[in-house]
């Protein structure tokens, strides 16, 4: 390839085989990239997050995420991703941890021994949730989600992303969801509103624990396959509504409608005088290894 190009990486996170989970676009070397290059690159690939790597002004190296329309300060599934990718490259092992400075503050991740393949855990400084008090008749609404199908075992909340985070009665009336995107999008924008992340007790697996639909279409993503920043917040959901114990962990399962099924692990935890935290953890897998030409 004549000219300046770029290795990108696409990777399957959150799924333990090609094709399922969530696809995000990896640059691990993207310290020559300009912002407008990192968006041009996002925007070709187009999936719901590429991450770019660069060296950061101190010892961690900085993690920048975009969407096909925009920068974001926090991408789960694209973290899962680069650092696979960088246990693939030999960068990390089983046993590593790695932080990263990113928009959003200093994100931790670690590499742990599992099978079939080592679980990454995702580590955010925040996470929580707080009564969403915002016009959630019109953001449902837009999103199809009507009164009746939504459900009281937990009250609607914000995160710290501005995701509404609402109960729904079960699978039926989660798969049922037909978003007017154009609508959702105007109602969330003007509400400063990041997603909607539609969440049922009712599962696929009867392993697991939520099942969930996540819209943000004012961010070049109409329905993301599997979200991974929104769980560390469900995980909080699910403690303040007595759903889950101190210390406890849970399988989450998103994408199956989009055929793109994805798990997640969440645990939430806290130690002596310190908040609680919410990890995520989840597997990934590289589908594509090539190079993109620069303008």
């Amino acid at each position: 390839m004549s000219g300046r190009s770029i290795r990108v990486l696409q990777v399957d996170a959150f799924t333990d085989r090609p094709f399922a989970g969530n696809p995000a676009g990896v640059v691990l070397e993207a310290g020559g990239l300009s912002d407008g290059e990192m968006q041009a690159i996002a925007a070709e690939l187009n999936a719901a997050d590429t991450a770019f790597l660069s060296p950061g002004d101190g010892a961690r190296p900085r993690l920048r995420w975009f969407t096909p329309s925009r920068e974001v300060a926090y991408c789960g599934h694209a973290t899962v991703a680069t650092v696979h990718a960088l246990v693939e490259a030999g960068r990390l092992s089983v046993g590593d941890r790695i932080a990263f400075d990113t928009k959003g503050g200093v994100l931790g991740a670690a590499v742990e021994a599992g099978a079939p393949g080592p679980m990454i855990w995702l580590e955010p400084d925040e996470a929580r949730v707080e009564p969403f008090s915002g016009p959630l008749d019109e953001i449902a609404g837009a999103a199809g989600l009507s009164p009746g199908a939504r459900a009281d075992w937990a009250p609607p909340a914000l995160t710290a992303d501005r995701d509404v985070l609402v109960a729904v009665r079960d699978l039926a009336a989660l798969r049922g969801l037909a978003p007017d995107m154009g609508t959702l999008a105007r109602t969330a924008s003007a509400a400063g509103i990041r997603g909607l992340c539609a969440v049922s007790r009712e599962t696929v697996d009867p392993g697991s624990s939520t099942h969930c639909r996540f819209f943000a279409p004012h961010y070049g993503i109409p329905e993301d396959p599997v979200t991974g920043s929104v769980h560390s917040s469900i995980g909080l959901w699910l403690l303040a509504a007595g759903l889950l114990p101190t210390g406890g962990a849970f399988t989450a399962e998103q994408g199956d409608g989009l055929g793109r099924p994805g798990r997640l692990r969440v645990a939430v935890a806290s130690a002596p005088g310190q908040p609680l935290r919410a990890r995520v953890g989840g597997r990934a897998v590289i589908v594509l290894d090539g190079q993109i030409a620069l303008a």
